[in-house]
């Protein structure tokens, strides 16, 4: 990180008074030249300690606002996620159920598949534009999906679906969900968006959602629920949805993300976890949620009623830390 020589060099060899105002701003900025180079998160935690003055805590805490924005740009979009500009894709000709381990690379399946059923464990997708992927039937198989594009279209659930799936730079529209995981996914560098939501129908929409599972980690994506509620009340629920509806929520890190507002239709870019009403929701544990961007949005918010809910403070190995609004300023977990 540039830091200012010129301004510290002043500060070192000005020798202020003792206790005047200047001496207090050479210290603060003494004090926080180390603390530039600490994590948001870590940076944070210094500024809350005992002794730092509310001047140069309030100077650290800007500093962390524009350190937890600047270090995640740019944002995963258009230009960095799908199938790679210039990528010549010839047409798929294997089988839609994928059976044995393989890799499918550059090709467009849309025009022969409904679907990729992956029913085989090591499957690699890479370079292509595919329509939905289903890994749901069996926890053994597996599916890495990369620098790809995947269109759900008009499917009634996760455009990306099922177990152990890793998906990196993969731009996802269509499908009710964009993602959906029912354990162990990786989701690194990417944009989901564009959801499924027909009139008529009162889909729950979310850019990514669990029902239940362990072992997630979703660092630095574009997360965006972009349906608006229709006529019959379907709509967004969120831009990330963890439910114990189907088994208890554990182990899943939420880092470095944005979280795209949509104050008309979306109810909190964020449910953590926790709903007692819910078969498994009690207590969830090992959600860690830290250095995430949320957008504010024309109502100030991220969604109608808020940036987050439900998530649970005290369970075993929760965390929440650094996470903030896009124009700077804490967002709190509740």
């Amino acid at each position: 990180m540039h830091r200012p020589a010129p301004r510290r060099l002043v500060l070192l060899t000005s020798r202020p008074r003792p206790g005047s105002a200047t001496a207090t701003v050479a210290l603060g900025v003494l004090m926080l030249l180390p603390f530039l180079a600490l994590s948001p998160a870590s940076a944070e935690s210094w500024a809350d300690q005992p002794g730092v003055s509310a001047t140069v805590a309030t100077a650290a805490r800007s500093t962390v606002d524009r350190q937890t924005v600047n270090r995640a740009r740019p944002w995963p979009g258009a230009k960095s996620t799908g199938v790679p500009a210039g990528t010549r894709l010839r047409p798929y000709t294997g089988p839609c159920t994928i059976t044995r381990t393989q890799t499918i690379d550059g090709v467009d399946a849309t025009g022969r598949c409904d679907a990729i059923l992956v029913r085989a464990a090591n499957v690699v997708i890479s370079n292509s534009l595919v329509p939905r992927i289903d890994a749901t039937e069996d926890g053994s198989n597996s599916v890495t999906v990369r620098r790809s594009t995947v269109r759900g279209g008009d499917w009634s659930d996760g455009a990306i679906w099922g177990y152990n799936i890793v998906a990196r730079r993969v731009n996802v529209t269509g499908g009710q969900h964009s993602f959906h995981c029912a354990g162990g996914c990786t989701l690194v560098n990417s944009w989901l968006h564009a959801q499924y939501n027909p009139d008529g129908q009162s889909y729950h929409n979310n850019a990514f959602i669990s029902n239940g599972g362990s072992r997630m980690r979703i660092h630095h994506n574009r997360l965006a629920c972009t349906a608006q509620v229709n006529e019959t009340n379907g709509g967004c629920t969120a831009d990330l949805s963890l439910f114990g509806d189907f088994d208890p929520i554990r182990n899943v890190t939420i880092t470095n993300n944005l979280f795209v507002a949509n104050p008309t239709g979306i109810s909190y870019c964020l449910y953590g976890g926790y709903d007692p009403n819910k078969p498994y929701g009690e207590d969830p544990t090992g959600i860690v949620v830290k250095d995430n961007v949320f957008q504010r949005g024309a109502n100030r918010k991220c969604g109608v009623w808020g940036p987050v809910t439900s998530f649970h403070p005290r369970g075993t190995g929760n965390t929440w830390q650094g996470n903030r609004w896009d124009g700077g300023g804490v967002v709190h977990s509740g």
